[in-house]
């Protein structure tokens, strides 16, 4: 069955979604993965929540707010350039391989980008293989 252009638009508003969705997740995986970060309960789950989808108005895309943590990094790595240092507390706490530890202070994470890369290099392709795909279907008069 032929689609009109809308509906065309629609589909490959569709496709952007699932493959955006797919590459960003793909993406955040090898971010994840080269600083060695381990899902956890408590953290949540980055690629769980990924979320991209068609609305009336064109692609929305949506990331827990941790996210910006790995893309942008943090501490003296991150956008502020200064050590992280406890605010009400002495020292800082935190659990990590079912030991726990304590500093004064922590120099942060250095960004392992993950959104940006996916933008920069793979959203057009992501684009114009949607739209081919879609008015591949279309019937013109």
């Amino acid at each position: 069955m032929a689609l009109s252009v809308n509906e065309a638009i629609e589909k490959a508003k569709e496709i952007i979604a699932i493959d955006l969705q797919d590459a960003l997740k793909v993406s955040a995986a090898q971010a994840l993965g080269s600083h060695e970060v381990r899902e956890s309960s408590n953290t949540g789950s980055l690629l769980r929540n990924i979320r991209a989808k068609a609305t009336d108005n064109g692609i929305e895309v949506s990331f827990p707010f941790y996210a910006q943590y790995l893309e942008f990094g943090t501490g003296i790595y991150g956008p502020k350039g200064e050590v992280i240092r406890p605010k009400t507390a002495k020292v800082l706490s935190w659990e990590s391989g079912g030991k726990r530890h304590y500093a004064s202070y922590v120099k942060g994470m250095t960004p392992a980008p993950f959104i940006r890369p996916v933008m920069h290099q793979q959203f057009i392709k992501i684009v114009v293989n949607a739209l081919n795909e879609a008015f591949s279907e279309v019937e013109i008069n």
